[in-house]
C-alpha cells in the first residue's frame, strides 16, 4: 500500500473504524473456512467483547463447538487486524431467543450513530451439499423478518462443489465411460442446472428483506482460490458508500486486482470530471 493509500485509510478509519462484517448461516456452511480465505491465514482468529476486552478460548471453545456463540463478540484475526468479524452461531439451531438476539444486533449496528460500531456488509452462507433443504426456517425468518437496512447482505451458496457428484451421475451411460478430465466437463453444465432447477435465488427475491446480491463459492479451502476475490468484488459492489467500498478495499489483502480494478477507476472518475469541466 502506498504512502498515500495508507493515509487515505487512516482518515478512513478515523471516521468508521475497521471494515466490520457479520457472518450468518448453519453449522458446517463454511463460515469459518471463508473468513480464513478472506484474511489469507489458517489461524483461528482471537475473540473480543463488546468493550474490547480480550476473551479466554479456554472459557468459550467447548460451548463454540455446540453452536452457542456471542454475537457482540468480536473476532479478529492477526493476519488482517483491519476487518473485525461478528459470528451468528446458535442462530441455526432454531432457537427464539438466539434469533431475536441477533435480529436486535443488526438493527442496533445498522443503525447506530456510533459509526466505529456499525456493520457494513452482511454474509449468509448457505450450503450446497443438501440442495434439496438449501431454504429452511431460519433462512425465511432472516429475510422476512430482519431489517438490515442500508447493510448490503450477500448470499454465499457455499460448498458448491457438492453438486458435482449429483452432475457426474445424471451424465448419460455412454459419457460415463470418458475419461475423468472429459466427464468433468460434461458435468459443468449439469451443476448449472441442478441450482437453476432448485430455484434457490428466486425463493430469496420476494421475500422483504431480500439479499442484495449472490456468488457461489467453491474450494474456498485452496489458497490462492478465485471465489475469495471474487467475494471480496461483490461485497466492495454491494456497498452504497464510496467510502465504505474504499474502506473494505484498502482494508482486505488478498485481492490485488480489485484494488488495481477500484484504482484504474477513481483514476478514470477523475480523468472524466477534468474532461467535462475543462
Amino acid at each position: 500500500m502506498s504512502a498515500e493509500n495508507t493515509e487515505s485509510f487512516k482518515n478512513l478509519q478515523e471516521k468508521f473504524g475497521r471494515f466490520r462484517i457479520l457472518i450468518v448461516g448453519r453449522a458446517n456452511a463454511g463460515k469459518t473456512t471463508i473468513l480464513r480465505a478472506i484474511c489469507n491465514t489458517t489461524e483461528n482468529p482471537e475473540i473480543y467483547d463488546g468493550d474490547g476486552n480480550k476473551v479466554d478460548l479456554s472459557q468459550v471453545e467447548g460451548s463454540m463447538g455446540r453452536g452457542i456463540h456471542n454475537v457482540e463478540n468480536e473476532l479478529v484475526f492477526r493476519s488482517n487486524d483491519k476487518l473485525i468479524f461478528h459470528d451468528s452461531r446458535g442462530f441455526e439451531a432454531g432457537s427464539e431467543k438466539e434469533f431475536l438476539q441477533m435480529k436486535k444486533f443488526i438493527a442496533d449496528r445498522a443503525k447506530t450513530t456510533i459509526l466505529k460500531k456499525r456493520i457494513h456488509a452482511i454474509l449468509y452462507c448457505i450450503p450446497m451439499d443438501k440442495i434439496e433443504r438449501a431454504i429452511q426456517r431460519s433462512e425465511e425468518m432472516f429475510f422476512d423478518e430482519c431489517d438490515p437496512g442500508n447493510v448490503p447482505v450477500v448470499v454465499l451458496f457455499t460448498k458448491f462443489d457438492a453438486l458435482l457428484p449429483k452432475a457426474l451421475g445424471k451424465l448419460a451411460p455412454a459419457d460415463r465411460q470418458l475419461p475423468l478430465r472429459e466427464r468433468l466437463s460434461k458435468a459443468e453444465p449439469l451443476i448449472e442446472e441442478i441450482f437453476d432447477r432448485a430455484d434457490i435465488w428466486g425463493r430469496l427475491t420476494p421475500m422483504k428483506y431480500a439479499p442484495r446480491s449472490c456468488i457461489r463459492i467453491k474450494d474456498m479451502h485452496k489458497s490462492s482460490n478465485e471465489g475469495c476475490s471474487k467475494l471480496l468484488d461483490v461485497t466492495t459492489n454491494a456497498l452504497n458508500e464510496e467510502a465504505l467500498q474504499m474502506l473494505l478495499v484498502s482494508a482486505q489483502e488478498v485481492n490485488i486486482a480489485l484494488c488495481v480494478r477500484y484504482a484504474v477507476r477513481e483514476w478514470v472518475c477523475v480523468a472524466v470530471y477534468c474532461a467535462l469541466t475543462g
